[in-house]
């Protein structure tokens, strides 16, 4: 009986151990900043405008994130369908509050052809300044084209719906309990992530973002992972390879998480995956401060607008928050999670709890009787 004592005593404490003693993880040569360059979206108008009036026959809508707010604000994408015989182009699209005369535009600079469907690109607009209902109102410009294409019609700013809010105030920002590599998800992550399974992946990015490992390839990464694996819950909360999420083309947060950083390190970067609570995210090295606001000017160019960017931030640096699940671009704040405090960098906090577990993709795990 006490032999099963002690062993239960010295299991309860492996446990904890494992919870709080952390590992070694990365050291501060092993952490690679990612090159970085503007690259502006480009758009020329797609032919000159006559004088006769051409038919457009589409469906438009929007998708945006539900929850708005007073000075963050929120973030919407125009979707157009082309359902006509004729091309459409759509130079840019907007939004204002209803009762202002300010307005918040994309130049989107968009053909879309005869039967084809678009996403236009995430748009940030500011909150209206206070909590309460308020009503957004979003309109597009819109060209549309003779038959042979050759020619276009300028039909002007059209609205494309009136969406209500009720916009509620952020919280103040709280304090984080920090934990960097406990040793139980340490190992359990780098046990888990694969640099050889995702190199097909890493090729892909390479072709649209050619040269030595940058910015634009985390965003191209970051957009590849989000097209080619579908959302989905597991019941058994099971974590998977990045093999198996890539053979299945589905995951939950963690799944996702695993990918794009093992990606991410394929590509030659530094990746953490970051678990909160009822949520995992990746997070990608971006440097120093200074560093981190070229990262901000990039991504905003990247986007056409002044998107709110946000990272975790520790004494090796910044880390650039890249949620698949969350605000749907390269540095919006993760899913189970809120703004607060301000906009972007390290102002949003977690929606339960106040705790985060941050563990350093190295692929390799330290020695644990259990872990």
């Amino acid at each position: 009986m006490a032999v099963l004592l002690i062993t239960a005593v010295l299991l309860v404490s492996h446990l904890l151990m494992g919870m709080f003693i952390p590992a070694a993880g990365f050291e501060e040569d092993d952490l690679r900043t990612p090159r970085i360059e503007v690259v502006e979206r480009q758009g020329e108008p797609p032919g000159p405008l006559g004088l006769l009036l051409f038919p457009a026959d589409l469906r438009s809508g929007v998708r945006y994130v539900p929850t708005v707010y007073a000075d963050y604000g929120g973030i919407v994408e125009l979707l157009v369908e082309n359902k006509g015989h004729n091309d459409l182009y759509v130079p840019q699209y907007s939004v204002g509050w209803e009762g202002s005369s300010v307005t918040y535009t994309l130049n989107c600079s968009r053909t879309v052809a005869s039967g084809e469907a678009q996403e236009l690109g995430v748009l940030h607009f500011p909150g209206p300044g206070g909590p309460g209902p308020a009503t957004l109102r979003v309109t597009m410009g819109l060209w549309s084209s003779s038959a042979n294409g050759e020619n276009w019609w300028d039909r002007g700013e059209l609205l494309v719906t009136s969406i209500d809010f009720d916009v509620v105030q952020e919280d103040a920002l709280r304090e984080w309990e920090v934990q960097t590599n406990p040793l139980n998800y340490y190992n359990k992550v780098n046990r888990l992530v694969d640099f050889e399974v995702v190199q097909g992946m890493a090729q892909q990015v390479r072709q649209e973002a050619p040269g030595n490992y940058s910015l634009l390839q985390v965003i191209k990464a970051y957009e590849l992972v989000l097209s080619e694996i579908e959302y989905l819950t597991d019941e058994d909360n099971r974590w998977q390879s990045p093999a198996e999420t890539l053979e299945l083309g589905t995951g939950d947060c963690e799944d996702h998480s695993l990918l794009l950083a093992s990606l991410i390190t394929a590509l030659g970067g530094s990746a953490r995956v970051n678990v909160i609570p009822g949520h995992a995210f990746a997070t990608v090295y971006l440097g120093n401060a200074s560093t981190a606001d070229l990262a901000v000017e990039a991504i905003q160019a990247y986007y056409g607008n002044a998107v709110p960017v946000h990272w975790t931030a520790d004494g090796s640096g910044h880390w650039l928050v890249i949620d698949t699940n969350g605000v749907p671009y390269v540095g919006g704040y993760p899913a189970s999670a809120s703004p607060a405090g301000g906009v972007g960098g390290v102002n949003w906090h977690f929606e339960d709890g106040d705790w985060i577990r941050t563990m350093d993709v190295t692929g390799e795990t330290e020695f644990s009787l259990f872990f």
